[in-house]
């Protein structure tokens, strides 16, 4: 049977979030900003730090002033490629800042001035790396940044990423010259690394993407003085799985792990189990797919593991980073535990006792559909007391009833795909996408930001090559449906939203807390700074108006270079986007704002 003949219907996404949860009532009286007055403050680390805060302690531009940002300069990476997306999240060293783009080349920039000090370019070195095309990667080809690891003496250290061909590469952050290579995979089985790599007591780690090709995940591992592989861990549990479905099972972890030193633990989520949306082969709860994981740091063994999505049917992936953060119910509670913020793609936050894995807020295994029996569907699914910022129902005026198509029906979450086509929210671009979210101990808040159909044998790969259990198209009817992306924050004392804003385009930017600052972007290139405690736009940039810049969806920075406080995105877009939900332009630039 042709692979069109397969492919039955789509999924459809109403509502995309990437807001702002969790949090503890706004103090009245804030913390002194320890970053204010330093000359050099850095950006050390994918999140900033090992708790992914992506919090920054700096004062030079605040509400007051950041209003009057100006472009201070601006780097093209010279990639504009359709296929390519530039989300990357700069490191800053003492006056350097590292790199990435969606072709794996990584450059050295003066922080200050944006000029290239060195780059370091695989494709362009003969038998270094095969050629884009022969490498499968499921939704654009992206590189997410490096890690820096700081050397024996002052002044030293390496700058450690991963490419697409599954390689792990160590470069001198003075020179760019490769101090070590690890081939961690192959490549030729469809998986591929698109991460930014995790260091902490001298290992680097790095995790597999691919899952929509039904291969299994995995996280590794490696020394970072020798590039060897310390440890590795495979992401499905064989006895969750029917048969040996595991072995094939997907649960990749896309995203930047967080580090507990104190603990000992690694924290990361994991993506959805495979095949996609049929899960007729793969009887059982499906671990560790849709779910937060503790490893232990110096052996890579489970600690801990909470399902988010069980026996995931619906692309629910859980991987937003991790964010850890110290938790304490009320000002004047004596008590705090150490907790772990992640939200799902099924809309829900949850909040976790980080050495444990057990629920803060608790959550309710809440009966769901379970129709067609052959989808193997869990009768429950968790449901987190913290109140979702995705909207989990259909909302006003986002339905025109008389503009669907003939024969859609609208349906409760939860509902298992076959092949009657249902109108279903949160979709699989819904709730929490596989980005980068925030904490702030200012504030005490954590800041984050399609129909199904598919029958018993339907596994064969789609137009692409991916096996999903579905035709999975990300689409929404041309008319009768809105889609938008929210910002927000809640409270964690309570549990409830304390703010929220409205943006035209699913929220598919990460986001940057500096000092009472919070940043993000949007598909169609808007950048945008809010007040983190009311959520009030204080400043928007179009990264359209400037030459080559595209959608604003990577990661944003903030550091101190010279006395000067700087904030830096970049503009190029997301690939899977650029169809879904236009506009998406492709672009190559990153660029630096400061004040006058």
């Amino acid at each position: 049977m042709k692979a069109r003949t397969l492919f039955l219907g789509s999924s459809v996404f109403l509502l995309v979030i990437v807001g702002l949860l969790a949090g503890v009532r706004f103090l009245m009286a804030r913390p002194a900003a320890t970053g204010s007055n330093r000359t050099t403050v850095n950006w050390l680390h994918y999140g900033n730090d090992l708790a992914n805060t992506r919090f920054q302690d700096v004062d030079q531009i605040n509400p007051a002033n950041v209003a009057n940002l100006k472009v201070a300069w601006v780097f093209h990476t010279k990639v504009l490629d359709e296929k390519a997306e530039l989300e990357t999240s700069p490191i800053a060293v003492n006056g350097m800042l590292y790199i990435t783009d969606g072709h794996d080349d990584v450059f050295a920039l003066n922080a200050a001035t944006g000029e290239l000090k060195w780059s370091y370019k695989p494709l362009e070195m003969p038998g270094e790396m095969p050629s884009l095309d022969e490498i499968k990667v499921c939704c654009g080809r992206n590189n997410r940044g490096v890690v820096f690891v700081p050397g024996d003496t002052p002044g030293t250290g390496k700058v450690i990423y991963g490419r697409l061909d599954d390689v792990v590469v160590a470069l001198n952050a003075n020179t760019g010259a490769v101090l070590w290579k690890t081939t961690v995979a192959d490549f030729r089985s469809r998986v591929a690394i698109n991460m930014a790599p995790q260091f902490a007591k001298g290992l680097v780690i790095v995790a597999l993407s691919g899952g929509e090709y039904q291969v299994q995940g995995q996280v590794i591992a490696l020394h970072t003085d020798s590039g060897s592989i310390a440890w590795r861990f495979l992401t499905t549990e064989p006895t969750t799985w029917a048969g040996n479905s595991w072995k094939q099972g997907g649960a990749m972890a896309w995203q930047t792990p967080s580090i507990d030193e104190k603990l000992g633990l690694v924290f990361f989520g994991t993506g959805n189990a495979a095949p996609d949306i049929n899960g007729h082969l793969r009887k059982g709860n499906n671990l560790f797919s849709s779910s937060a994981v503790a490893l232990d740091l110096a052996t890579g063994k489970v600690r801990w593991s909470f399902q988010e999505t069980h026996h995931d049917l619906w692309d629910y992936d859980s991987t937003m980073t991790t964010v850890l953060f110290p938790f304490s119910k009320g000002e004047k509670s004596k008590e705090t535990i150490p907790a772990l913020g992640h939200c799902s793609k099924n809309g829900n936050y949850y909040i976790l006792d980080r050495r444990t894995g057990t629920p803060i807020f608790p959550v309710k295994e809440v009966k769901v559909p379970t129709q067609p029996a052959w989808q193997f569907a869990s009768p429950t699914q968790p449901v987190s007391s913290v109140e979702p910022l995705t909207p989990l129902k259909f909302l006003p005026g986002t339905i025109d009833h008389s503009k669907l198509p003939s024969g859609l029906k609208l349906a409760p979450q939860w509902t298992p795909p076959a092949e009657q086509e249902f109108l279903i929210v949160p979709g699989d671009d819904g709730g929490c996408e596989g980005i980068a979210q925030g904490y702030s101990p200012r504030t005490k808040f954590v800041y984050y930001g399609t129909t199904f159909k598919t029958f018993l044998n339907n596994q064969g790969p789609n137009a692409g090559g991916l096996f999903l259990g579905s035709t999975f198209d990300e689409l929404t009817p041309k008319e009768g449906v809105t889609n938008f992306g929210l910002y927000g924050a809640t409270d964690t004392t309570t549990g409830k939203i304390v703010w929220k804003i409205k943006v035209d385009q699913p929220g598919k930017s990460g986001v940057l807390i500096a000092g009472d600052l919070m940043f993000f972007g949007e598909g169609n290139g808007r950048f945008h700074a809010v007040d983190a405690a009311t959520g009030k736009i204080l400043f928007t940039f179009d990264g359209t108006t400037i030459k080559d810049g595209g959608g604003a969806e990577g990661a944003p920075v903030a550091y101190v270079v010279n006395g000067k406080e700087f904030i830096v995105n970049d503009f190029g877009g997301n690939f899977p986007d650029r169809a879904n939900f236009p506009p998406n332009p492709v672009g190559d630039a990153v660029v630096a704002f400061t004040l006058p």
